[in-house]
């Protein structure tokens, strides 16, 4: 763990709709600083849309940078502060054009568009954070940018989700909110990351509004409140000269892996990590250990074709293996994707993307991040996840709400609440209601698949930049 805070106010924002709409409110509400940290950012996305939009503004004015440059506009003590991840080739086809440029020339003077580059070849910087105030926080696996806003019914034809005027496929998110002290933390993660990238150094406490009126209490509207309790941030920082690595979250989730007694439930954009697999496996082998069930859900398919070509065997191979490995030593193994509703029945069957990034071992540990489980996640880029653990009733009690409220959105309630206890047959469950097509969830492809020639030069030229992995197997341990 990085940094532990206890009795931390905390909540959950599941899908872009509730976490947009959660930034929106708590940015009009500034005073002294908005601070993000981002993978990607695109400057015209709508934050507010449909009924979210109040009557009496208009959409223009409720894109990212013109409702950001705006605030800073009119309130002469806040700044804004983006750090971007200065993106490598690979993805330039991916970005907004001359996009420091757009986010430099027609902003006010207490804007400030930086990029960063302090990470190894073929890294990124894929924390996702923001910062309002010193006093609220967002941390998940949500970029500001286009492509992301879906509400959780995910219909395959929802007239709100375009971008540029263009409809995008249904995405899914998880993203965490958090107040109070526990917010000072992420201010020194983002003073030092913008000290590395640029060379300028922040006060922190600049950037920190008086509390005044501040309370600690969340008051922006969430998906699902959680518990008082004690959280703990973690971080992966890939090693550069002058800096240490860290590599928490590695160690966060093969411990989670290695202590869970009855389920994992896991939702992840990709799983190709070696030190995920072997953890996993592992806790199958142990004969001493109950039964496990281990659900996870995946999109359909990687979203670009560069990550199909690269990212697709490997992780094929990945899962087979996992499945043959539950199989032999007497545990289930379910990995599932989600079918969006659609009335256009005759374009065949439209998938959500699953863009989260979670695990909750147990119903007493929960960890909500930027960190995939892949090898780039656990080695060379940066991540931030949190994470919550604990017996206490509530907490339990919370982290299992929230484990139910994910698979009624991806089952579409197909299920009765009993039926998503954990334990022996929950898997067997979700298998059934999968192989009979009367819910949204469809069961993954676990079949090993041979690469083609062209996937194999392919992966040979750009594997390194895509999924890198460990040179062995102890070193992703």
């Amino acid at each position: 763990m990085w940094r532990v805070h206890e009795r931390a106010s905390t909540a959950l924002l599941i899908d872009g709709r509730d976490y947009y709409r959660a930034f929106y409110e708590a940015a009009a509400a500034a005073k002294r600083s908005i601070l993000l940290l981002g993978w990607q950012f695109d400057s015209d996305f709508t934050l507010l849309r449909g009924s979210d939009l109040p009557s009496d503004v208009a959409p223009e004015d409720v894109t990212f940078l013109r409702f950001l440059d705006g605030l800073c506009r009119s309130r002469p003590d806040l700044e804004v502060r983006i750090l971007a991840w200065d993106h490598s080739f690979v993805f330039a086809l991916e970005r907004e054009l001359l996009q420091k440029l757009v986010f430099d020339v027609a902003t006010n003077e207490r804007f400030h568009f930086r990029t960063d580059d302090t990470v190894p070849m073929g890294g990124s910087h894929h924390q996702k954070v923001v910062i309002i105030d010193g006093r609220i926080a967002f941390l998940g696996s949500q970029d500001l940018c286009q492509e992301r806003w879906d509400d959780s019914a995910h219909v395959g034809d929802n007239p709100l989700r375009v971008a540029r005027d263009t409809p995008y496929k249904p995405y899914h998110e998880v993203q965490a909110c958090v107040t109070g002290l526990p917010v000072r933390s992420l201010v020194e993660l983002f003073v030092e990351r913008w000290n590395e990238a640029t060379g300028e150094a922040l006060d922190p406490g600049a950037l920190i509004a008086p509390r005044g009126a501040f309370a600690d209490e969340i008051d922006v509207p969430v998906t699902l409140g959680m518990p008082l309790a004690t959280i703990a941030f973690s971080r992966i920082l890939p090693e550069m000269e002058g800096r240490e690595p860290a590599h928490e979250i590695r160690h966060l989730f093969t411990n989670a892996i290695g202590d869970a007694e009855r389920f994992i439930y896991i939702e992840t954009q990709y799983l190709t990590s070696c030190a995920v697999r072997d953890a996993l496996i592992a806790r199958m082998k142990d004969r001493d250990r109950p039964r496990l069930d281990v659900v996870v859900m995946l999109p359909r398919k990687p979203e670009k074709l560069k990550e199909e070509l690269t990212i697709g065997p490997p992780q094929a191979t990945l899962l087979a293996e996992l499945a043959d490995e539950a199989r032999a030593h007497g545990h289930a193994f379910g990995v599932y994707n989600v079918a969006s509703p659609s009335s256009a029945k005759d374009e065949g069957e439209q998938y959500v993307y699953i863009h989260a990034k979670l695990m909750i071992v147990d119903d007493r540990f929960m960890t909500v991040g930027s960190a995939n489980f892949t090898n780039r996640s656990m080695t060379i880029d940066s991540e931030l996840n949190i994470s919550w653990e604990g017996d206490e009733r509530a907490l339990r009690s919370a982290i299992r709400r929230a484990r139910v409220r994910l698979l009624l959105e991806h089952t579409a309630g197909a299920l009765p609440l009993r039926a998503l206890v954990p334990g022996p047959g929950l898997v067997t469950r979700l298998d059934a209601l999968a192989r009979n097509g009367a819910s949204r969830l469809r069961l993954h492809p676990l079949e090993r698949e041979e690469p083609s020639a062209i996937a194999n030069a392919v992966q040979d030229f750009v594997c390194d930049v895509i999924d890198p992995e460990p040179t062995s197997r102890s070193s992703a341990a």
